[in-house]
């Protein structure tokens, strides 16, 4: 009797080292502190400064967004970070001052938090399957003086929106991640400067400090 059950112990506690063989850790280096590169193209949204309802353009301006972002890793799922950069705005039509708002570059920095929607653990079969995550930045958008052609007078004259020059900014993001490589659709909202920007921006992360492999 005492035979039997031995033997289908043993099969079991052998049939599951088999099963936990079957999965690996994708990233075997366990460092905590990184950085992310990234940059892409982006839309401006709207028009105008708005309360409750956006006013949208029909024709939407094409910029870019460029930024470094150090992070530290809470968990396998979760990380908080610094985002330190700056979007290419394009010209673009404002309804607020009824004028022609010229390119320019503004900065911002941001604190940040990502969630990853899977655990960086898997299969031999598949060990490079990328992952998901949202997350979500806030912070300050520094806009400053703006160029501007009234469409009236087609004259050009610099002013700042709100008789101010940083402006809060909130920004929800969602993303990709294959290991180092990332892509990533973020929406910001900067208030009550308009207009919204929406990039795509492919990111590279780099680990900081010592490998520390095993």
């Amino acid at each position: 009797m005492k035979k039997p059950v031995t033997i289908a112990l043993l099969g079991i506690l052998l049939a599951g080292r088999m099963y936990a063989q079957r999965f690996i850790k994708v990233n075997e280096d366990d460092r905590r502190f990184w950085i992310n590169v990234g940059a892409g193209p982006g839309f401006l949204k709207a028009g105008q400064a708005y309360d409750l309802k956006p006013l949208f353009l029909t024709k939407a301006g094409l910029g870019w967004q460029v930024f470094a972002s150090p992070y530290y890793m809470v968990s396998n799922r979760f990380n908080v970070g610094l985002k330190v950069g700056g979007i290419f705005r394009p010209t673009f039509e404002d309804a607020e001052s009824n004028s022609i708002v010229q390119q320019k570059f503004t900065s911002y920095g941001f604190l940040y938090a990502d969630y990853y929607l899977s655990s960086p653990y898997r299969i031999l079969e598949r060990p490079y399957k990328p992952r998901f995550y949202i997350g979500l930045s806030a912070g300050v958008s520094y806009i400053g003086k703006l160029e501007a052609k009234n469409l009236a007078t087609e004259q050009y004259y610099t002013f700042r929106r709100r008789n101010q020059d940083a402006f809060l900014s909130v920004a929800p993001k969602f993303g990709i991640s294959f290991r180092k490589i990332k892509l990533e659709i973020e929406h910001i909202v900067t208030t009550p400067f308009n207009p919204d920007f929406t990039s795509i921006t492919i990111i590279s992360a780099i680990p900081l400090g010592n490998s520390r492999y095993y």
